[in-house]
């Protein structure tokens, strides 16, 4: 955790992916039961071990579960407070995604793309797209879209599941 940065970083950058990542059964179990209430409980449990100045109301907050039925997935698209400097992030998508399995290989089976504030200087739109490893690092895709949850939703599954190619072009 990182004392000097305030709550809303501090829940997308280590709660959420923790989470998510590593406990991604109960996740998605509380979340749809929960909604939420849930999400409130993981904000004021980061907020408890926060200086006073760095916490942010817990407002606009919103989730809703995306069934990808042609690709067996799930995804969770979380709309966080309003962000407030460079680094906060405005809506984070948690996918679950079909387990691979092969002889002595471990294949992931959950991606975090978030949608973070950035400097108009870096790219025009003021946003970039990330995405969050399991030991929630953020690595960084690209520009992203304005936003807007509907063009974030698309241009997370364009990331995630890339169009196929034409091979006979």
């Amino acid at each position: 955790m990182n004392f000097k940065k305030n709550q809303h970083y501090n829940f997308t950058h280590e709660a959420l992916p923790t989470l998510f990542h590593h406990q991604t059964k109960g996740f998605m179990q509380l979340l749809e039961r929960d909604g939420v209430k849930f999400l409130k409980f993981w904000w004021d449990h980061v907020g408890k071990r926060l200086d006073n100045s760095l916490l942010v109301p817990f407002k606009d907050v919103s989730y809703k579960v995306v069934d990808i039925a042609e690709r067996n997935s799930k995804a969770y698209l979380i709309k966080l407070p309003p962000v407030q400097e460079n680094g906060d992030v405005y809506m984070m998508a948690c996918i679950k995604v079909p387990e691979k399995r092969m002889p002595f290989v471990n294949w992931p089976s959950t991606r975090i793309v978030a949608l973070e504030k950035i400097a108009p200087s870096v790219y025009p739109s003021g946003t970039r797209m990330v995405e969050v490893t399991p030991r929630a690092r953020f690595v960084p895709i690209g520009p992203g879209p304005e936003p807007d949850e509907q063009a974030f939703y698309q241009a997370v599954m364009n990331y995630i599941w890339k169009p196929k190619r034409n091979k006979a072009a």
